[in-house]
């Protein structure tokens, strides 16, 4: 009995199925990226136990044929990108349409209709994903890399890895925190996720963002990333001082980075910036960004009062979404709360 896993992205995910499934004491004739053959017919009963196991470990049984279908396509370029040393010695399409069994062009209208992204951009984004993660190892030069993962050049590999991440690869290797993407997480549109549940705690306006960073690779990044979206304005500073003079621009949020002063030494650096920032406007919401990943700095941020901390990694941008969209939410509700307590 064939049963199909949703959000199985990695060897580690095999082994988690496996494990739940020996808990519960069934047999799998093979274990593959999101699909299983197990030997027994299971009862409802051990559906919904098996169900509740791969909930706790952030997997999910699927019963949808459209959603199984989503889940292969994406597991076939997860398989062929991530995890497997032999090239596709024909089109990915005509490969992935002979590995599922179904027509190509059948495939990529259910695709991009229920993700918001092509097969061919899902594909991109997964191939940029695994060049970033070979460059971050420095076990192969570019040039290795562009015939590892079967592109014509380097300058084609170049060309694709830019317009994708906004950067050259030698631009992605001066970066001090080399940013990553959970596999779950690449190719993800922007129509979804986080960004998303903006478009119900937005008013007419759109959201103002202050981003203050000395790191002009970094800083462009995280530009790029918001600007995806139509929601957001952004103000872009170099340091403190420029932030400050700015403000009668009226921000709704300021990311700020911690250090801050690293390149112009006399500058002054994320805490001091953020102190005069709450002297000014003690109710702007500030969240402080460091490639420092300990508690003690992050403490030392929310006694000056930031309302939260984001490490510099693969996640940081996904975790200034979620943050965000909370202070939003919060700030809707306390409108309300305002406007209902003049009225008392």
């Amino acid at each position: 009995m064939k049963l199909y896993i949703k959000h199985m992205a990695s060897n580690r995910c095999k082994i988690t199925v496996k494990e739940q499934l020996t808990k519960l004491g069934l047999h799998f004739n093979f274990v593959d990226l999101g699909e299983v053959e197990i030997m027994e017919n299971i009862s409802t009963e051990q559906r919904q136990q098996l169900q509740e196991c791969l909930l706790g470990v952030g997997l999910e049984l699927m019963d949808n044929d459209k959603a199984i279908l989503i889940e292969r396509i994406k597991n076939v370029v997860i398989e062929t990108v991530h995890h497997s040393e032999e090239k596709v010695k024909v089109n990915f399409s005509h490969y992935l349409s002979e590995k599922l069994g179904e027509d190509y062009t059948s495939l990529a209208n259910l695709f991009s209709e229920v993700q918001g992204i092509t097969i061919e951009k899902f594909l991109i984004a997964h191939k940029v994903e695994k060049v970033k993660e070979l460059l971050a190892y420095g076990e192969y030069s570019v040039t290795q890399i562009a015939s590892k993962l079967d592109y014509s050049s380097v300058a084609h590999l170049s060309s694709q890895f830019k317009k994708t991440v906004g950067m050259t690869p030698s631009q992605f290797l001066k970066l001090k925190s080399k940013k990553r993407r959970p596999i779950e997480e690449i190719g993800k549109s922007t129509k979804t996720a986080y960004l998303e549940s903006l478009k119900t705690t937005t008013i007419k306006n759109k959201i103002k963002i202050f981003l203050v960073d000395d790191d002009p690779v970094f800083l462009r990044l995280l530009e790029i990333q918001f600007l995806e979206n139509d929601k957001f304005t952004l103000e872009t500073f170099k340091t403190g001082e420029l932030c400050i003079e700015n403000l009668y621009h009226k921000p709704d949020i300021v990311i700020l980075d911690y250090y801050l002063n690293s390149v112009i030494k006399k500058a002054m650096n994320g805490l001091e910036t953020l102190d005069k920032i709450t002297k000014l406007d003690v109710a702007l919401p500030v969240i402080m960004l460091s490639s420092q990943d300990r508690i003690d700095v992050a403490v030392d941020c929310l006694h000056h009062k930031a309302i939260d901390y984001v490490v510099k990694n693969e996640t940081a941008f996904m975790r200034l979404q979620k943050i965000i969209a909370t202070i939003l939410s919060y700030n809707k509700m306390e409108k309300k709360l305002n406007w209902f307590e003049d009225r008392m």
